[in-house]
């Protein structure tokens, strides 16, 4: 997984300085997929509970993705909640970090939140690139945003992570021993596909921003 990160990140810093906003904020989250890949693979080597990293990144990237959001969603309500719902969310892991499920374990009840929210975040740009009336009156397909492809790349795997997320720590608490781990590695193996789905969705939203800006607010 980390290779098809880091090649679909190659195209992205090569045409960094030319990327608007969303995009840039597309790198960043790419950048910290890699980061996180990277870090997971040398602690799991080296036989530490790597747990307290997938809290770290998970809220590392949703912040990221409230920034893309932030950028890319015009109603000024809805940038006023994504503005001050890191914290809230920040407060969350927090507790369940050192208080509800602890550091050697998956948080499931703060990364189930944070894909929620993300995937609240994408039906409501999805709802507003419907809508929009510039985007109409110009006849332009949505199809053609790079945005619309960085949203649905986020949108799909994050469906996928919020299934993860609430299903992991069940999984591993009610499924006998001698059956855990294969379905473990089925939720896990689920993922991975969703998110080589994704690389290639935002690689196709990067191809879009040579034809087409959208306008950040």
């Amino acid at each position: 997984m980390m290779g098809i990160e880091a090649l679909i990140l190659i195209p992205f810093l090569l045409k960094f300085r030319t990327l608007d906003a969303a995009s840039k904020w597309m790198c960043y989250y790419i950048i910290s997929s890699v980061v996180f890949a990277l870090g997971s693979a040398i602690t799991a080597n080296m036989g530490i509970n790597n747990m307290w990293l997938f809290s770290l990144m998970n809220f590392l990237q949703f912040g990221i993705l409230s920034c893309f959001y932030w950028t890319v969603i015009k109603h000024p309500t809805a940038k006023m909640i994504i503005t001050y719902l890191p914290v809230l969310v920040l407060i969350l892991c927090i507790a369940d970090f050192f208080k509800f499920e602890g550091i050697q374990h998956y948080n499931s009840i703060s990364a189930g939140l944070k894909s929620a929210i993300i995937i609240a975040y994408g039906v409501t740009f999805f709802l507003q690139l419907l809508t929009d009336k510039e985007l109409i009156e110009n006849a332009i397909y949505i199809n053609t945003l790079p945005v619309f492809w960085y949203n649905s790349g986020v949108f799909i795997y994050f469906c996928s992570s919020f299934l993860f997320s609430i299903s992991f720590n069940l999984i591993q608490a009610l499924e006998p021993e001698a059956t855990r781990w294969s379905k473990v590695s089925t939720v896990i193996s689920v993922s991975y596909i969703v998110a080589i789905i994704t690389m290639f969705l935002l690689y196709i939203g990067l191809t879009k921003t040579k034809r087409l800006g959208y306008a950040d607010n």
